[in-house]
């Protein structure tokens, strides 16, 4: 859970940063923070041949992808950032609400992978 919400709030720092046009330093620190660590320690495991251990780090990874993706979504449309024209308007609403059902459905699915893998473990 801790990660999740370090996820969460990584992407939303990520998201305000690019809207408020300091996107090249917070966006740094977010992919620092979330994605970096499980990716690379799933780098480290796969060569050393621990596989199962490997999985877990990237189904965090995952998870973390999936995080930073749906926080972004949810604060642009927080902030009501719009489409620039009328017509463009109903389609964005559309994306909208589907990117956030996507992700919100494939962050449970690898939140139940994980648990399964722990109680596997």
């Amino acid at each position: 859970m801790p990660d999740i919400i370090l996820a969460m709030a990584s992407g939303a720092a990520g998201a305000i940063s690019i809207t408020m046009g300091v996107a090249t330093a917070l966006v740094g620190v977010m992919v620092a923070v979330a994605l970096l660590p499980p990716l690379v320690t799933f780098g480290h495991l796969l060569g050393a041949g621990f596989l199962v251990e490997a999985e877990g780090a990237l189904l965090l990874f995952l998870i973390n992808l999936i995080c930073v993706n749906l926080s972004g979504v949810v604060v642009f449309l927080a902030q009501g950032i719009r489409p620039r024209t009328w017509w463009e308007a109903e389609k964005a609403r559309r994306s909208t609400w589907t990117a956030i059902g996507m992700w919100t459905i494939l962050l449970i699915i690898l939140v139940l992978a994980v648990l399964i893998l722990q109680e596997t473990l």
